[in-house]
């Protein structure tokens, strides 16, 4: 019976955790889920069956039967919007929908109504629209979920210059504020704003069962880089192997070298019996 808003950049992870939101809803009360269906509201065109689908296989899940429980309205205008929500009441009550899901709820109206000019009409009808949807919320005893998208506000010098786009009209309605983060292939998602939650972040990852817990993959990746460290040690017992082969090899050598000048050397008892006897030299040599 509350309003979440999920606000962030383009690529932080909105749409996918929406997607993980639809199958996990439509679990059982036991497994953590609320075991009903799911309203939603897409206006950018960004829902995918497709996704859905990974999402339900990974999860040990029937695809068709999570599909079945998913109702997709595409809104084409702000009015067209709003009149989705004002209408939902009975699809609600026919389907036990537990989830309700506005992507985007401003991205519309953000397009529409340019300007300082509009600005006041933009927030009065942006202002109907949150608030209809947490009502509905609180009426039909289901959660609701908005993301938001983010502007640049060009006098921060120092920090995050990112600012969510709706003013003090959604962050006024919007009972939990989340706000997800890019950080290389890491999500960091921080809670802005909660009546009961102290102000924390948490960091997860996207993979191919959706929103996905970074501890578990971090584990997986150790373990992996384990068996490539034993095989690095028998490598460097092998390259030691090796150099004390490389080591004995030049005393061999040396060895070779001495056996090699020994016989070259002549021995010197040979020469003293070939030089002559120098008395026998004066015998022969006369008088002067």
């Amino acid at each position: 019976q509350a309003l979440t808003e999920v606000y962030g950049e383009y690529g932080c992870g909105k749409t996918q955790f929406c997607h993980s939101l639809c199958v996990q809803v439509q679990r059982s009360k036991e497994e953590g889920g609320l075991d009903g269906s799911v309203l939603y509201i897409d206006t950018e065109n960004t829902f995918r069956p497709e996704r859905i689908v990974s999402i339900a296989n990974a999860n040990g899940m029937d695809p068709e039967k999570v599909l079945d429980r998913i109702i997709v309205a595409r809104a084409y205008n702000s009015a067209h919007q709003t009149l989705i929500l004002e209408e939902s009441g009975p699809v609600i009550k026919e389907h036990n929908v537990k989830l309700l899901i506005a992507d985007s709820a401003v991205g519309l109206f953000r397009a529409e109504y340019l300007g300082r000019g509009t600005l006041s009409a933009r927030q009065q009808k942006l202002n109907h629209f949150v608030h209809m949807l947490s009502r509905i919320a609180e009426t039909y005893n289901c959660a609701a979920v908005a993301t938001n998208q983010v502007m640049a506000s060009p006098d921060v010098f120092f920090g995050d210059p990112t600012r969510p786009v709706g003013g003090n009209v959604v962050a006024h309605t919007s009972t939990y504020r989340i706000y997800f983060k890019k950080s290389g292939k890491k999500r960091i998602a921080r809670m802005v704003d909660s009546p009961h939650h102290p102000e924390e972040e948490v960091i997860f990852a996207l993979g191919e069962a959706g929103v996905i817990d970074l501890d578990s993959d971090v584990a997986k990746k150790t373990k992996k880089t384990i068996t490539p460290k034993k095989t690095i040690v028998k490598k460097t017992e092998t390259v030691k192997t090796k150099s004390k082969e490389t080591t004995d090899a030049p005393k061999a050598d040396e060895k070779i070298a001495d056996a090699t000048e020994k016989d070259t050397v002549p021995d010197t008892t040979e020469l003293k019996d070939k030089i002559p006897d120098t008395t026998e030299l004066k015998d022969t040599i006369p008088d002067t």
